[in-house]
């Protein structure tokens, strides 16, 4: 049995229905209560902090100011060098806590420790802080100005600034027949996991243990090792459950320091999961706008896109925010020859929440800008979306093809797949359904977007296989599967590549002492990167045991054949189980089957077509009634697995398009809750149709796989804001499109 390519039922979801998993806030250890006095303000100074009626609290330990953490502290958080150039950036590394100054609402100031939660929480409000109010600023346009300095040591609010040029600009706005003016924006957003972000800290014998949520476990201990020097070899991070990240969880935040920093000073193990408010405020994503012009030839080809890119970063420069305005321009012409771009890309600082990553992170952005450019022209000039796309797609002998900024589409053949995705999702037809629905009275529209997404980042991953004595197979795995059901994908590799059941394969993850290295789970990696590091050290595994059967049954090793768990000695009638030679090498002086890989890769580009319909409804609320993909996204190891993500994603794009937006009001302040921060719930879902290429172009990736985690999200928004404009009528170039929008 072959399990590549089979909707093999998820391996380890039992706990999850049954409700016995074990999220951060589930493990029972003996630990003290962290919580945290939060700023009221965006901008101030901070004159005293006094903290002697919270101490008088029953079951109160300690309250620490950044002061009495200051002493541990080796270094700030800094930024993912892995993927980010400290170079390019102004910025100030984050402390655990405010040092003589807030800078925005909801920095924590001091830290609150005790016996009981609740006498913490009750201990948080008689912390007496006195501020010296200053003016803030929380427009990105405003910070432009540099009237009011965030980081007055930077002299300047803007934290990035560079120019992506490539071709000849000038002349291909000269040449052109018209040219289209365009403000595209993408609002604040928030990621909000089902499980908020926690954390326990234990310090003992100079070692420190950490339960944390996150989904980079070894670059958490790294991290933690920088800011407070000590050696990675006395610092394991262990990665429990998680419920939901959507790459929010790759950031080190001040409170996890400040939980770690007060477990050392005090010698005992603190905790910390952030409240519901909380985890609103600690990560928050998106919000940029692109002002620029677009040089077209009558026919629909884009000659050139020249403009300015301004990203909000917030507060401070987190550590995966440096993404945005770096990979959202090398995106932007997405999978168009377009060769003639010159494109300003600047960050500032704003006295607003700090931007981290969310599912996407730049890609769903690029995909927004060039696809409301591809829909814009369309309308500018009189075409259909499908004709504006035919002409500018990169074609198949193009392949691989070189973006104008030096990015290697590696495969693919964009208009086989444009044409077999728009036939396969009736689009036609669905656009002929709904003009005749409106000839009726509905407000119902059809829309399409087409996607080009980087993903299966490298620049390595780690795998890991290991036979026991008797034949069970145990994966190690660097990916740190949080909830996609990767796990089970990698068990289908590696059965395959082993040709065993499947029910004999454990996947494990998430412990920097039991997996010797991981990059992790983000950017639609783990399909490619992982399952391909644990197929190759399956490939290595699997040559040890050819070598111990030919030992075994007194051979050659390139006698031995292996088919299905046998074997055999070619020609002779010789042979012997999968379990027989594992036993034997065990019983023999060579025990230990195992074999570590880590796997060098780069990344890849999956692409597809999606289509939505949309329906307004009298009092302008737009409901997405069906979401429908195609996609090329390599080898698809798992169809239902896939199908789920695009799904998620797809969920996910219908807030961001229609109904979520974290509002900052001109005080700086979070202006929405959960009563008024509307996340798609199952009633708001659509109908989802999910298809996949037949003769998809794989990756170089041993796996064949490109990924698929961030698809739906990467292209929905520009997909659902399509359709609602074919509903109404009008023009929307940002997200999210509110009813006063649609009806005014």
């Amino acid at each position: 049995m072959t399990y590549v390519g089979k909707p093999v039922k998820r391996l380890y979801d039992d706990k999850f229905v049954t409700g016995k998993s074990t999220y951060v806030d589930d493990i029972q250890i003996s630990a003290l209560y962290a919580g945290f006095v939060r700023s009221p303000y965006a901008h101030a100074i901070i004159k005293s902090i006094n903290v002697e009626d919270a101490l008088k609290v029953p079951g109160i330990v300690a309250v620490y100011t950044y002061k009495d953490l200051e002493p541990l502290i080796k270094q700030g958080i800094g930024i993912w060098l892995t993927y980010e150039d400290p170079k390019l950036w102004k910025f100030v590394p984050r402390k655990p806590l405010a040092d003589k100054k807030v800078r925005y609402v909801g920095e924590p100031v001091a830290m609150v420790i005790g016996t009981d939660k609740y006498a913490v929480r009750d201990a948080i409000d008689k912390v007496n802080v006195d501020y010296e109010r200053l003016p803030a600023v929380t427009k990105m346009e405003e910070a432009l100005e540099d009237k009011v300095l965030v980081h007055e040591e930077l002299k300047t609010n803007i934290g990035f600034d560079q120019t992506f040029s490539a071709g000849n600009v000038d002349e291909a706005f000269k040449s052109a027949d018209k040219v289209i003016s365009v403000e595209i924006t993408n609002k604040r957003l928030i990621p909000n996991p089902m499980e908020p972000r926690g954390i326990i800290a234990r310090y003992e014998g100079g070692t420190l243990t950490i339960w944390y949520s996150t989904q980079v476990p070894h670059t958490a201990r790294f991290e933690f090792s920088k800011v407070f020097g000590i050696p990675t070899s006395k610092i394991r991070v262990i990665m429990p459950d998680v419920g939901g990240a959507f790459g929010s969880k790759v950031n080190i935040l001040p409170e996890d320091v400040s939980v770690v920093a007060a477990s050392i000073k005090l010698g005992r193990a603190v905790r910390w999961t952030a409240t519901r408010s909380e985890e609103m405020l600690s990560s928050e994503a998106r919000h940029n706008t692109f002002k620029g012009e677009v040089a077209v030839k009558s026919d629909g080809t884009v000659l050139g896109i020249r403009g300015d890119l301004l990203v909000d970063l917030g507060a401070y420069l987190t550590y995966t925010a440096p993404l945005q305005p770096a990979i959202i321009p090398l995106m932007i012409p997405g999978p168009y020859k377009i060769r003639n771009l010159h494109i300003r890309s600047r960050a500032v600082y704003t006295n607003t929440p700090p931007i981290t990553m969310y599912r996407g992170a730049s890609r769903p952005e690029a995909t927004f800008i060039i696809e409301r450019i591809m829909s814009n022209v369309a309308d500018e000039l009189g075409l259909d979306d499908v004709t504006v796309r035919e002409r500018n797609l990169i074609r198949a002998n193009e392949m691989p093809y070189t973006n104008p900024f030096g990015l290697k589409y590696d495969s693919g053949d964009y208009l086989t797949l444009l044409h077999e995705g728009l036939e396969k999702l009736r689009y036609k037809q669905l656009k002929e359904w709904a003009r005749a629905e409106r000839e009726k009275g509905r407000k119902i529209g059809v829309g399409m977007a087409f996607y080009l997404e980087i993903s299966g980042f490298g620049p390595w991953e780690f795998g890991e296989v290991r036979v026991s004595e008797t034949g069970d197979v145990l994966v190690i795995t660097g990916g740190t599967p949080h909830g996609q059901g990767s796990e089970t994908a990698i068990a289908q590799v590696v059965a395959d590549e082993l040709q065993i059941d499947i029910s004999r394969i454990k996947v494990i993850w998430g412990d920097t002492e039991t997996v010797a290295a991981s990059m992790g789970t983000y950017g639609s990696r783990t399909a490619a990167a992982a399952a391909s590091a644990a197929k190759v050290a399956a490939g290595e595994v699997l040559k040890k045991m050819k070598s111990i059967a030919a030992k075994m049954l007194k051979a050659d090793v390139e006698e031995i054949e292996y088919k299905e768990g046998v074997f055999s000695v070619r020609g002779s009638g010789k042979s012997a189980s999968w379990d027989e030679v594992a036993s034997y090498a065990y019983s023999s002086n060579e025990p230990g089957i195992y074999a570590q890989v880590t796997l060098p890769g780069d990344v890849t580009f999956p692409y597809g077509v999606h289509v939505a319909v949309v329906e307004v409804d009298d009092y302008g609320i737009a409901r997405v009634l069906d979401y429908k993909a195609y996609d090329d996204i390599g080898v698809v190891i798992n169809p239902p697995l896939a199908e789920g993500q695009i799904h998620g994603g797809a969920t996910q794009a219908v807030g961001q398009a229609l109904y979520e937006e974290a509002i900052i009001n001109d005080d700086g302040q979070l202006a929405v809750t959960y009563a008024d921060y509307f996340i798609p719930t199952p009633v708001e879902a659509p109908k989802f149709e999910s298809y996949f290429a037949e003769k998809p172009h794989t990756s170089a990736y041993p796996t064949g796989a490109k990924g698929v985690g961030e698809a739906a999200l990467i292209v929905g928004p520009a997909v659902i804001i399509r359709a609602l404009e074919d509903a109404v009528g009008k023009r929307f170039n940002h997200t999210p499109v509110k009813p006063e929008e649609i009806l005014g």
